[in-house]
């Protein structure tokens, strides 16, 4: 059971780091133009790209690590102080990026999915670093096997796929939610992701300093 928590927790994180909601203006402004047919295809795409960068984030990060001698420990305490600075921007807002958004040319619409809606936006260095984080010490802090990796893969795939439900949905949710709507929720957001963060920086310091956590 504890590993399911463990298991079901990255998930959360993973998602709530994505968070889509803050996307949904930048999606919506960049494609208020088009049909409904290219619209759905652009979300495809950001989906796609946030999956396969969360992937690659998976399979070579321990690597990273290890290349430059980075220890799991600095590298949550690093990567957890990211991650509040961004739920930090979360809770305070407004999202610069929402407020600059224009609508796009056709040139510029090709690539429009990947960045940078798919990156930085929904996959920035917070997503990343949270990857590479559980890719090193698994979902227990204990190191990941043959079958955590498969399992994270299979997380990872499923936010991918939340994250398209939810680009997909953009038009409802507007209309449902409204601008005040998605900046409540984005604030919301930004409180778990700041949580987490402080949870992943407390245990970054703990590993550097053992002696912290002695009685």
């Amino acid at each position: 059971m504890t590993t399911v928590n463990s298991y079901l927790k990255i998930f959360i994180a993973l998602y709530v780091l994505v968070n889509p909601l803050e996307g949904l203006p930048v999606f919506l402004a960049g494609t208020e133009t088009l049909d409904a047919r290219l619209r759905l295809s652009i979300g495809r795409t950001a989906a796609i790209s946030v999956t396969c960068i969360m992937l690659v984030a998976l399979a070579v990060g321990r690597g990273v690590l290890a290349l430059f001698n980075i220890s799991i420990a600095d590298f949550m305490t690093g990567g957890g102080i990211i991650i509040f600075l961004i739920g930090l921007k979360m809770v305070l807002g407004p999202s610069a990026a929402a407020g600059s958004s224009q609508p796009m040319n056709e040139v510029e619409l090709r690539g429009f999915g990947i960045v940078p809606l798919g990156t930085p936006l929904l996959a920035g260095p917070g997503v990343i670093s949270a990857v590479i984080v559980y890719a090193t010490k698994g979902p227990t802090g204990q190191g990941n096997t043959a079958i955590d990796y498969l399992l994270l893969s299979a997380i990872i795939v499923a936010v991918g796929f939340a994250t398209a439900v939810a680009l997909r949905a953009a038009g409802s949710l507007n209309r449902i939610l409204g601008k005040t709507g998605i900046e409540v929720s984005t604030r919301i957001s930004g409180i778990l992701v700041a949580a987490i963060a402080i949870g992943m920086i407390t245990q970054g310091i703990q590993q550097t300093f053992p002696m912290l956590t002695r009685s």
